[in-house]
């Protein structure tokens, strides 16, 4: 029985500790704010590139099939391990072409053993979308081994934070195990279009290949993304530039610019069902129309007016100073919103002592959306404040007199001198004393 008592025991005490262990948690991404309808897509994210905050977003740390989104992370590694794009030339090798037999994807017409440059390979990949430009870069940079190449740009995503993204070939053509997630997406393409070239090449609708041995002279080769050809129905004056994917459902990915305001947007999974050739696109505008139509991109701050004051001492005509922040904090806000939508926390000292010079850091303010830290100003003087030498004086006297060692010194003292007083008063009265007795006896 005691046995078995302890056994119990033992257990219970497994458990307790088992579930006192905490299990790493899912990866979270908060957006800003809701979508007020619903959109054909399984997961999506809206992202400013100028303030870094997620507005919109949905599913967006599953895992999906990214289709020929793939070819943003093949083309941003492509920029790390190649410098000289219009001077390497790349032979295109027969074994890639094995691989792509048969299964009607997109393409260039790149040809076996064509030679072209990184330059040409880039723009086939992108603009029409060719796997074959992949799979050649990915040969040429992976040193014959395409394999090599994946583990390369597994590695890029990892060093850009990508946590839910592994890619097994260079183009998105379904394959086990291969996959990523709208935030990773948006990693991946702001890292993209942060990389000096690469927006010059996907803004580009329409690139002559050059003439080749399987090629007599140049040919054109269109971009996928109709959201930025004029004479499309999909076109939206605002996109500019990035990438399509299709497989079983639709996804894509756009840099969004109006009024000096620049966005992400990521779709990924849009249905082909109310016979939409590019169902993603249509999310797209759905998503960016309202969203220009009811946001946009605010100060929480000025630069030209105090954002506070601050308690000042020692100066001759003034016991305040004015504080101006160093920069300007901006977030996204509902355009009926204002400033006071911010909430502002200081960190700031009670008071200041002069001399002050202009530029001098007082202290910080913080500013909060909706309990969410949007970002931080140093709080600054803008004058230089001379020290008063009698404020300087009066001013210590008046500290030294307020604190708690003056204060006692002089308790102290006053007892002293009282009791010397006193001491003084009684010697006198006692010499008075024997003056009379001395007086009397003569």
């Amino acid at each position: 029985m005691k046995k078995f008592i302890r056994i119990i025991s033992m257990t219970l005490c497994m458990l307790l500790c088992f579930s006192m262990v905490q299990l790493p948690a899912a990866a979270a991404t908060t957006a800003r704010y809701e979508l007020p309808f619903e959109v054909n897509a399984r997961a999506y994210v809206l992202a400013s590139l100028d303030t870094g905050e997620i507005i919109f977003e949905k599913n967006s740390n599953e895992r999906y099939d990214p289709a020929s989104l793939t070819k943003l992370l093949t083309a941003y590694t492509t920029y790390k391990y190649v410098e000289d794009f219009d001077g390497t030339k790349v032979t295109a090798p027969r074994y890639v072409y094995d691989e792509l037999f048969g299964m009607n994807s997109s393409t260039a017409d790149i040809r076996q053993g064509e030679i072209l440059s990184v330059k040409d390979l880039m723009y086939a990949m992108l603009l029409p979308s060719a796997n074959e430009a992949a799979s050649i870069l990915a040969d040429y940079i992976g040193n014959g081994d395409i394999t090599n190449f994946c583990m390369m740009m597994n590695n890029e995503a990892r060093k850009l934070g990508c946590k839910n993204t592994n890619f097994t070939n260079a183009h998105g053509l379904f394959t086990d195990n291969h996959y990523t997630s709208a935030y990773d997406m948006y990693l991946i393409a702001k890292a993209c279009y942060n990389t000096p070239g690469f927006m010059d090449i996907v803004t580009t609708n329409t690139y002559y290949m050059p003439a080749n041995i399987k090629h007599a002279s140049e040919y054109p080769i269109q971009n996928t993304n109709k959201m930025q050809v004029r004479t499309s129905p999909y076109y939206r004056s605002y996109v500019k530039g990035m990438k399509t994917g299709t497989l079983d459902y639709n996804n894509f990915v756009c840099v969004c610019q109006q009024n000096g305001e620049n966005y992400i947007m990521v779709v990924l999974g849009a249905d082909f069902s109310n016979n939409e050739d590019r169902p993603a696109m249509v999310t797209t505008a759905e998503i960016m129309d309202y969203f220009f139509d009811s946001y946009s991109l605010r100060s929480a701050n000025t630069l030209t007016f105090p954002v506070t004051e601050v308690g000042l001492k020692y100066a001759k005509d003034t016991d305040t100073l004015l504080l101006y922040a160093d920069n300007e904090v901006m977030s996204i806000l509902p355009n009926d919103a204002d400033e006071s939508s911010f909430q502002k926390v200081y960190n700031l000292p009670e008071y200041v002592g002069a001399p002050i010079n202009a530029g001098d850091v007082i202290g910080t303010v913080d500013y909060y959306l909706a309990g969410q830290k949007v970002g931080t100003s140093q709080l600054v003087s803008h004058d230089t404040i001379q020290r008063s030498t009698v404020m300087f004086l009066v001013g210590k006297f008046q500290e030294a007199y307020q604190s708690l060692y003056f204060r006692v010194v002089l308790a102290v003292t006053f007892v002293l001198f009282t009791i010397y007083l006193i001491y003084t008063y009684s010697q006198y009265r006692k010499h008075e004393k024997m003056q009379k007795v001395h007086r009397r006896r003569r």
